[in-house]
């Protein structure tokens, strides 16, 4: 069934008063500002402010990494582009260079404890797209806090150890991962891991929509009802839920992917389409099964 989409194009009409203008000494430039009111975002580079989706178009000016900036315009994110307000312009900028997260500077190393405060949020959300597959590591492999052979190790996988492989993408030829034992996202050489499957993807989403929102952004309520502290990456971002705990995540609208685990539990995840206004809900549960 073909989907029909009108747009409606609604033109104000009022009465102008006008004078005599002599156009050539007449200097003034109009340009209209913006007023985001749209969620907020934050650049986690140097970008570009561009006129239209296009990086050949105008650049409008460079938006400084960290900068907070209003989105005005998800609906072309599918694309890879989103509209912004900044600093009372609107413009288009990569939507890969966006974070619900304030980047921050790492100020602290990883400690093997059950506290990922201290790991960078920026490492955490570094995107590298969603091509999951299994794997474990051929020899002892350092399970790092990033993609570098300089960043603080998390622990040090045995050899063996089961992996949850985020992309075949990878960083510096690092591959961000899940160490399914503990839970805990990170970073291991490409190098000294093996292939051993494919990841299981949920292809018609696990998020229930359960009602409207006056918010921009889908709020989607989480409940943990495991005693583990679990872990959902949702389009790159990651969200910490407690034991026996509910939470609401506000997310920007679109296709994402997502992923939910728990130490010693197999990740689950799939894609799900989130809309602008809408409520989710999604219940977490580890099933013990003996073969």
């Amino acid at each position: 069934m073909k989907k029909i989409f009108t747009i409606l194009i609604l033109l104000t009409s009022s009465l102008t008063s006008f004078a005599q203008i002599d156009f050539n000494n007449y200097n003034y430039q109009y340009k209209e500002k913006c007023y985001g009111s749209g969620p907020t975002y934050y650049t986690t580079r140097q970008v570009n402010l561009y006129q239209s989706m296009s990086t050949e178009s105008a650049i409008i000016s460079e938006i400084p990494s960290g900068v907070a900036v209003e989105v005005t315009d998800s609906f072309f994110g599918n694309l890879g582009w989103w509209q912004v307000c900044y600093d009372g312009e609107t413009g288009w900028v990569k939507k890969a260079y966006l974070t619900k997260k304030q980047p921050v500077q790492k100020t602290q190393t990883y400690q093997d404890d059950d506290d990922n405060s201290s790991i960078s949020s920026t490492d955490q959300d570094t995107d590298v797209g969603f091509e999951p597959f299994l794997a474990k590591a051929n020899s002892s492999a350092n399970f790092r806090t990033a993609p570098s052979t300089s960043s603080s190790v998390i622990r040090q996988l045995p050899a063996g150890a089961q992996l949850y492989i985020f992309s075949k993408q990878n960083a510096n030829g690092f591959y961000k991962a899940i160490d399914i034992k503990t839970g805990k996202i990170g970073w291991v050489s490409k190098s000294l891991v093996k292939w051993t499957g494919e990841a299981d993807i949920n292809y018609s989403g696990a998020f229930q929509s359960t009602g409207s929102t006056l918010n921009y952004n889908s709020d989607v309520i989480i409940r943990n009802k495991s005693s583990y502290k679990i872990t959902l990456v949702v389009g790159g971002e990651t969200f910490y839920l407690s034991p026996n705990s509910t939470e609401t995540i506000s997310i920007s609208p679109g296709k994402k992917y997502y992923i939910a685990t728990a130490p010693g539990v197999m990740p689950t995840s799939g894609y799900q389409t989130f809309r602008s206004y809408q409520v989710y809900e999604w219940e977490f549960w580890v099933e013990t099964r003996r073969y």
